[in-house]
Order: C-alpha cells, then structure tokens, then sequence
C-alpha cells in the first residue's frame, strides 16, 4: 500500500532540492553546520565539490557571501532627468529668478521645462511670477529667524 502524501511530504523538495541558487547554497550550509555533514557529504547532496564548499565556508565565514537578498523598496531610486536639472533649478532659484523666469532662461533639454508637465502658470501667455524677496538678513549676513512659540 503507498503512502497518502501527506502538506508536509509534498513541500519537502522545496529543502531538499532547492532550486534557487541563494536558497542551495544556504541549505548546504547548514547541512555542513547543524548537521554536522563533511564538506564532500553536504556538497554531494546539494550538488557542489568538496573544493565549493571549502569556498561556501570560507566565504561565509568571512562576511562575503550574500545569502538574502538585502532589504530595500521596489521599484526606480531616481529620476534621472529631474536630478539632472535639480542642480540648475537649484541655482536658478537662488538667483531670485521665478518659475517661468528660470524656464525662458535655462532652454537645454535636460531642464524641467512647460513641455514637460503642461501647467497654466507655466502657459507664455500669463505674466511671470513676482520675484520673491530676498531673506532678510542681520548685519553679520545669517537670515533673520522668527521664534514659532508661544
């Protein structure tokens, strides 16, 4: 009579036969750490020479081998045209220049420009922005700060 498989037959191969390369090197380490197997036997089971795993250990031991993948957010870590032109605004807007001031000034493709993301104030048919006020400063030249409390 064969044996019912049984949830914790069928997910067996998942350990025993890792198919994910982090995932087999992590198994035949332990295999050669908790298990206590030789380098030849816990290589022998997850497919690897005794030499590969002298390497697996080695670098285990000396923090250069990256079993889990680190943590870290989906998806894009940057916006490459707007950190291309985020240095020019930057400038641009120090100089006191508006919105629609530094876009007529700074034509070069990499700027962030009305064509970019078609706003109203960024229409040539409105007025351009008022300048902003430059800060007010003390003699020695640091801003002026207003205390927010009460």
């Amino acid at each position: 009579m064969a044996a019912i498989p049984t949830p914790q037959s069928t997910g067996r191969e998942f350990f025993t036969a890792p198919a994910q390369v982090n995932q087999r090197r992590y198994e035949a380490l332990r295999a050669y750490y908790a298990e206590d197997l030789t380098l030849a036997a816990a290589g022998q089971r997850f497919g690897y020479t005794r030499a590969t795993m002298a390497s697996l250990v080695r670098d285990f031991r000396a923090g250069r081998l990256e079993l889990f993948a680190p943590p870290g957010k989906p998806g894009r870590k940057s916006a490459p045209a707007a950190d291309r032109a985020r240095g020019r605004v930057i400038a641009l807007r120090r100089q006191g220049l508006s919105v629609y001031e530094s876009s007529t000034r700074d034509a070069s493709p990499t700027s962030m420009t009305c064509s970019a993301t078609p706003v109203p104030h960024c229409s040539p048919a409105w007025p351009p922005c008022p300048r902003r006020a430059p800060c007010p400063t003390t003699p020695t030249g640091s801003p002026i700060t207003t205390s927010g409390g009460s």
